[in-house]
């Protein structure tokens, strides 16, 4: 929580003297899939603000230079939620504030932390709305399309609760496109909440939106919608795979929150393989209740969905 603080303040001292030495911060890349890749990129794409795997201090002296420009009224950070483990916290934050252009920056993160034994932190993970940050902050700028050629395996770990169970049960029944056992882990009253893109009042925690209208950037939904919604693009014939396999790489829970990261692999139908080939990465929060899940957060890079799926992220509702 210090971390946020300290951003929400404009620290960058403050964010530099919670970090360890080589610590580093990542950010997804939209269309360009190997720049955000760890393994493939370890300098990152080299773009600003979807740049990848970053030295963090690369990241905060880069922030210096652009952030009294960018933001000459500051951006405040308003944390949410917390999710913490032993060596690894999720916080889920809000910022605003006013780009020098005059766009208002709203977005929506989930911020992971990875710490050291001394409590430093080593790594921070930032998934957030890369249309919207790209809109504001990357003014626009466009961004090649690059594939990966291979699909992250799974992580080594062991659901240690039933919380960690139910929300771990859901990626192979989406994998199998098997919308009917997906849908029997929910509660009936359970909602599911992906980012707007360029409109930022629909993605609003707390309002509904409408995934009829507006289709994968579609605000707070009812789980009812999203199953219609999801039979519907699998009926259609959309993916040449069953459906998006999602390979859960590691998580922490508190109590009933769960949050994961991992990635998704599907080929789209209607073309070359290397071509259609969806290749998001995430950060689930999936809340459970007794009666199942009770509310999906989904955190994903939304450009990457705008370029690959065909909606067009310059459209503002």
């Amino acid at each position: 929580m210090d971390f946020v603080t300290a951003l929400d303040r404009g620290s960058l001292g403050g964010l530099a003297r919670l970090c360890a030495p080589g610590a580093t911060w990542w950010v997804d890349t939209g269309p360009d899939r190997r720049g955000g890749d760890p393994a493939v990129s370890p300098g990152g794409s080299g773009r600003f603000p979807l740049h990848g795997l970053m030295r963090m201090d690369d990241k905060l002296a880069l922030m210096r230079s652009l952030g009294p420009k960018a933001f000459p009224t500051g951006c405040r950070q308003i944390p949410r939620r917390v999710i913490a483990g032993t060596d690894v916290c999720v916080i889920e934050v809000e910022g605003h504030g006013l780009h020098a252009s005059g766009l208002e920056y709203a977005n929506r993160y989930a911020f992971v932390f990875d710490v050291d034994a001394a409590g430093a932190i080593v790594s921070v993970r930032e998934y957030l709305d890369t249309i919207h940050a790209q809109h504001v902050v990357g003014a626009g700028a466009p961004v090649p399309r690059t594939t990966l050629d291979h699909v992250p395996g799974p992580g080594g770990q062991r659901p240690g609760s039933r919380a960690e169970e139910l929300a771990l049960a859901l990626w192979p029944a989406l994998a199998r496109g098997d919308v009917d056992a997906f849908a029997a882990l929910f509660d009936a009253g359970a909602t599911w909440w992906t980012d707007s893109g360029r409109d930022r009042e629909r993605g609003r925690l707390h309002r509904t939106g409408d995934i009829t209208a507006n289709g994968p950037f579609h605000g707070t939904v009812a789980i009812a919608d999203k199953l219609t919604a999801m039979r519907a693009r699998i009926a259609s014939g959309a993916y040449a795979s069953a459906a998006v396999t999602v390979t859960p790489h590691r998580w922490v829970a508190d109590d009933t929150l769960v949050a994961i990261e991992a990635s998704g692999d599907a080929t789209l139908g209607g073309g070359p393989q290397q071509e259609n080939r969806y290749q998001n990465r995430y950060l689930w929060v999936v809340d459970t209740a007794p009666d199942g899940i009770a509310q999906v957060r989904e955190y994903c890079d939304t450009l990457h969905i705008a370029d690959l799926m065909g909606y067009d992220a310059e459209v503002g509702a």
